[in-house]
């Protein structure tokens, strides 16, 4: 065993917090209606392990807008400033919007909310 003084400690520093918002209900002719995200949302998590985000924090959380209030899922990932989970979460919202039914998509990148509109052609 080696002694206490002689322990080397290598220290990773994540400095840039990503929070990305899961909605679990969508807003069709004026009325909240539940999803049932879990297939997706395990999708996403696919998604980021395989491109090297391997911890993340899940919270579900109560969340208002426009007077609607509603739950939704906020995945928090830790990582350096040259790694882009938000390429992967991007990608997953379009492939997956059929289902979620959302106009906009939301996630938080150190202090700032980037709000991306989805349009369809």
């Amino acid at each position: 065993m080696l002694p206490l003084n002689s322990t080397v400690i290598k220290m990773t520093v994540l400095d840039v917090k990503y929070v990305f918002h899961i909605p679990l209900y969508k807003f069709t002719q004026d009325r909240l209606s539940p999803l049932n995200g879990d297939e997706i949302i395990a999708d996403l998590i696919s998604e980021f392990s395989e491109s090297g985000f391997d911890s993340l924090y899940m919270t579900k959380v109560k969340s208002c807008y426009r007077t609607r209030l509603y739950d939704e899922i906020l995945i928090m990932i830790f990582t350096t400033d040259d790694r882009a989970p938000e390429e992967i979460f991007e990608g997953w919202f379009r492939k997956n919007n059929e289902m979620l039914e959302q106009i906009e998509f939301a996630y938080e990148k150190g202090d700032r909310m980037i709000i991306g509109r989805l349009y369809h052609e």
